[in-house]
């Protein structure tokens, strides 16, 4: 079949079962995803055809980008459609979107990878102040497990000590507010369906987490270097954000 890219899908301003079904959501990246969902039942767009460019289909339905890159994850992991890297995202078959990630609504995996890059650079410049030193050998314990990990190329694994490690810097921080919040946003890796599904696809591109990343924050904690802390972790969760990116982009 040839491939085709169609002019941008029409937004119906009908209401029909579909829009019904997820009044209830406040995810605007699940009403675009469901929206597209709807077009391509409707035959606008067939098996094998290109959809429309990201930046196109933001502009058409007045969204970001990120909100646009978060709806077609939605998409791919309802198996409606394959987002080939550098190359466009394809429709696969007809269908709804899955019932159980509308019924989810959960923060898209970019969206989850945005509020870390907030929270725990704060976190770690906090924790950089307050660490003791039984949990700086801690972390630095969950530091080899991971290197030893990705050299036996374990990726899942290594990303259990990943989680730790993180976790670890959150309650370092002696915030239980923060704390929580660290947790939550990790839980949801696991807890939901569209970030669980998209975990599982980075993972099967990348060899596991970035040790030397790891190995700066940690450093940075060592020498209680707030301000070297929030740097080195926000300068690596942009990295792991930019390689999420990277797997969307067309």
């Amino acid at each position: 079949m040839t491939q085709t890219t169609k002019s941008p899908l029409k937004l119906s301003t009908e209401h029909s079962q579909a829009d019904s079904r997820q009044v209830h959501s406040t995810r605007l990246y699940l009403l675009i995803a469901d929206k597209l969902a709807q077009n391509i039942a409707k035959g606008e767009l067939n098996p094998g055809d290109r959809l429309p460019a990201e930046r196109d289909l933001a502009q058409h339905y007045d969204v970001s980008r990120q909100t646009v890159r978060e709806a077609l994850i939605a998409l791919e992991v309802s198996g409606l459609v394959e987002i080939k890297p550098g190359s466009g995202v394809y429709v696969l078959k007809s269908a709804a979107l899955k019932s159980s990630i509308l019924a989810d609504d959960a923060p898209g995996p970019l969206e989850i990878m945005e509020a870390r890059l907030l929270v725990e650079g704060d976190a770690a410049a906090l924790a950089a102040e307050r660490i003791s030193n039984e949990e700086l050998l801690k972390l630095k314990a969950y530091l080899n497990q991971m290197t030893a990990l990705v050299a036996a190329q374990k990726t899942a694994e290594a990303e259990a000590f990943d989680g730790k490690f993180h976790q670890l810097i959150a309650s370092a921080t002696r915030n239980s507010a923060l704390q929580s919040m660290v947790e939550w946003l990790w839980t949801l890796r696991e807890s939901s369906e569209i970030s669980r599904a998209f975990t599982e696809k980075v993972r099967r591109q990348m060899a596991g987490p970035n040790i030397q990343a790891h190995e700066k924050i940690y450093q940075c904690l060592s020498r209680r270097d707030s301000a070297g802390a929030r740097v080195a972790m926000q300068e690596h969760i942009a990295q792991v954000t930019e390689a999420y990116i990277l797997l969307i982009a067309d």
